[in-house]
């Protein structure tokens, strides 16, 4: 019979390779903290992503919805053989048009997704064992969050682009806004308008949207006066 002090399972011991294989619970802590805090990492791409595909699909409804409308109209209404032509060839236009739409949107769409892929791979190469060299990434990142913050987008992209980490920052987030910010130091609102617009399903619960959106499109100087 065995004693209480025996064990079938081998302790480790300077020369046992179960030694080397214990991670310590320091640095798969410091890990798991790091991965909790990447939340906004991957839902910014994410929702851009759904944000264009939503966008895509609404211009082929509007645009198809149209043109079988125009088709509709063409084939009930007395037109002669050249109105006629000439309205088929409109619906033509606009169909070659929204195909136009659709080809830039795919690239978006893939670029977008591209960038989602890179982040998962980012956030999927954290390991105990590289910690140092995905923290050093983790800092150029959050370095250029800070400058694209505080303005300093042309320093924030050099950054970015000598580290090779583009797919992994929002400089395209920030580049909108500012863009929005410039014209409304300018006293234009149109920009502005336009970025209410977009993303209004995420404006309906707040007071912005209900008041200042349309103060901003039937008072625009008196918006920046109170503003």
């Amino acid at each position: 019979m065995s004693s209480p002090m025996e064990t079938d399972t081998p302790l480790p011991n300077g020369n046992s390779a179960a030694a080397t294989a214990i991670t310590p619970p320091s640095k798969l802590g410091k890990l798991a903290d790091c991965l909790k805090l990447e939340h906004q990492f991957l839902r910014v791409p994410f929702e851009h992503y759904k944000k264009t595909i939503r966008a895509n699909h609404r211009a082929v409804e509007k645009e198809v919805s149209a043109v079988i409308s125009g088709v509709s109209d063409a084939a009930d209404s007395d037109l002669s053989r050249d109105d006629a032509v000439s309205q088929l060839n409109s619906l033509v236009s606009r169909l070659q048009g929204l195909k136009r739409k659709l080809e830039e949107g795919s690239r978006t769409e893939h670029l977008q997704a591209q960038k989602c892929r890179a982040r998962l791979d980012h956030l999927d190469s954290a390991e105990v064992d590289n910690l140092s060299e995905w923290n050093s990434v983790r800092l150029k990142r959050i370095l250029v969050d800070y400058m694209l913050r505080m303005s300093y987008y042309d320093t924030a992209l050099k950054l970015a682009q000598s580290s090779n980490i583009q797919d992994l920052v929002d400089v395209d987030v920030f580049h909108e806004a500012k863009k929005v910010i410039d014209a409304l130091q300018k006293k234009e609102v149109g920009p502005a308008l336009t970025w209410c617009a977009d993303n209004k399903s995420k404006l309906k619960k707040s007071k912005f949207s209900a008041n200042s959106s349309t103060l901003l499109e039937t008072r625009p100087h008196g918006y920046f006066q109170e503003n």
